[in-house]
């Protein structure tokens, strides 16, 4: 009688389909939820792409008068808008290049083919908006930067 019950129960198949979703579904949820994260990190990461390239090309387009880099700045954070947050760090930063080295503008060169550059460099700290990783991670860093020749 006991073993006649046991052989039932272990020839049964009715409801391994529902166990193995079970056992499933939870792996499969973080995957999705995983990549939707993911796919907003790389979003934000070309939003910042876009706003170093808006403060290059105000740069192209006005260049900075006597070291004043405060209107690219500007152009920068307006690209930005809204969507930053209180991490968001904008540096720009008007340097030479004279005899090989990297220095201020305001510096004499002796080389007559002194290049001038600008360099935006757009960083966030990024936290994932749909699920909270702190087993993993809490927050990673997003940079983005973009130089141009001005001369």
């Amino acid at each position: 009688m006991i073993k006649n019950i046991k052989t039932k129960l272990l020839s049964d198949e009715r409801g391994a389909s529902l166990v193995e979703m079970a056992l499933i579904l939870p792996i499969l949820l973080l995957l999705m939820v995983g990549s939707l994260d993911l796919g907003s990190a790389f979003v934000r990461k070309m939003e910042l792409s876009n706003a170093a390239k808006a403060g290059i090309q105000y740069a192209m387009v006005r260049k900075p008068v006597e070291g004043d880099v405060t209107a690219i700045s500007n152009a920068v954070t307006e690209s930005i808008g809204d969507t930053g947050n209180d991490t968001t760090d904008i540096d720009v930063e008007l340097y030479c290049m004279c005899d090989g080295a990297k220095q201020l503008c305001t510096n004499v060169c002796a080389d007559e083919n002194v290049s001038a550059f600008v360099n935006v460099t757009v960083t966030e700290n990024y936290t994932t908006p749909y699920f909270n990783y702190n087993w993993l991670f809490s927050e990673f860093p997003l940079k983005e930067s973009q130089t141009i020749q001005l001369n």
